[in-house]
């Protein structure tokens, strides 16, 4: 029997343990297939992967079982052996009925875009089909956790900030940030969630970008920059970052290879929305986004590759692998 308790308000809240069921709201893309991989791996939990798009469910089911992190990955390094690959897979199912992904769980983690109407959208359907006791942990990187609970009619207490880093199933660290509407209850209980899988939760407080996304956005940009004012390449940037500050990948590397430059891209607008010409976005990084180079297409579908395809640089990197 769950232990659901009953705070002043009359929302049930959980505890840690009592997680049977999780739903990861776009779960195909590349941080929401790790999110789901943490959690099959982290304990005996079942998870849905909620996508409105069949070709994104299939996208995710297969990076789950075949990506550079997945399964069969971790089978080939004898992480885990075949037989538990199996059954955790076992524990993943798909769909792209948010009623029907939503019935009976008990935690749900967003991992939609960065852009504040998607993610507005989804915590109406949240609110809407998932049950009372039920938290739902937003994967933004840079919108104010306060700001997302607009979209809340009564359900404000059960929102929690939850950043998480690419691979999210290797990465310890995930970043927790709540607003003055969140409950202490559902604070605590992402806090142990999170432990209880083995992730490292920091909490910090609701601002735009938090800490992480604010520190390294402000490298990135920087490195942009240099780049428009023809001071140094790509490449050379990144052989400078790892020879000399021994990063294991360089910016550009980074923002191709994990895909994560479309994440930049929204997040850097919010926060020059936010907080004003500090966080301008340089021109460049806007032509680079809007010429449709978002990074490896393996990760995000659609992409006609990284900063590395744009400028025509071959890729060396690669080669040291």
């Amino acid at each position: 029997m769950r232990g659901y308790s009953l705070d002043g308000g009359g929302f049930k809240s959980m505890k840690a343990e009592d997680v049977k069921k999780i739903t990861v709201i776009g779960g195909g893309g590349s941080m929401g297939h790790g999110i789901i991989l943490a959690c099959i791996q982290g304990g005996s939990y079942h998870v849905t992967l909620l996508s409105r798009r069949n070709e994104s469910c299939q996208h995710g089911l297969n990076l789950i079982k075949d990506g550079p992190f997945g399964l069969n990955k971790a089978v080939e390094r004898d992480k885990i052996t075949q037989e538990q690959a199996n059954e955790m897979l076992s524990r993943v199912s798909v769909t792209t009925d948010y009623a029907l992904g939503l019935k009976d769980t008990d935690l749900v983690f967003e991992s939609l875009p960065e852009e504040i109407d998607i993610k507005m959208n989804c915590l109406q359907e949240f609110e809407k089909y998932a049950p009372e006791h039920c938290v739902i942990a937003t994967g933004t990187s840079a919108i104010l956790i306060s700001e997302l609970a607009g979209s809340l009619k009564k359900r404000e207490k059960n929102l929690v900030g939850t950043h998480w880093f690419f691979p999210s199933n290797v990465m310890k660290l995930v970043e927790v940030g709540r607003s003055e509407l969140t409950s202490d209850d559902t604070f605590k209980f992402i806090i142990d969630f999170l432990v209880k899988i083995g992730k490292s939760p920091i909490a910090v407080k609701d601002s735009p970008g938090f800490f992480m996304t604010r520190f390294i956005n402000t490298y990135i940009t920087e490195a942009i920059r240099l780049v428009e004012l023809g001071i140094v390449g790509i490449s050379e940037i990144d052989e400078m970052c790892k020879t000399g500050s021994r990063w294991p990948m360089g910016v550009f590397e980074l923002l191709d290879e994990t895909a994560s430059f479309d994440a930049y891209y929204h997040a850097q607008c919010y926060l020059y929305e936010t907080l004003g010409e500090r966080y301008q976005i340089p021109a460049l990084a806007r032509k680079v986004f809007k010429a449709g180079y978002l990074g490896n297409p393996q990760l995000k579908p659609g992409s006609k590759g990284g900063w590395y395809d744009f400028f025509g640089v071959e890729k060396k990197y690669l080669k040291k692998k």
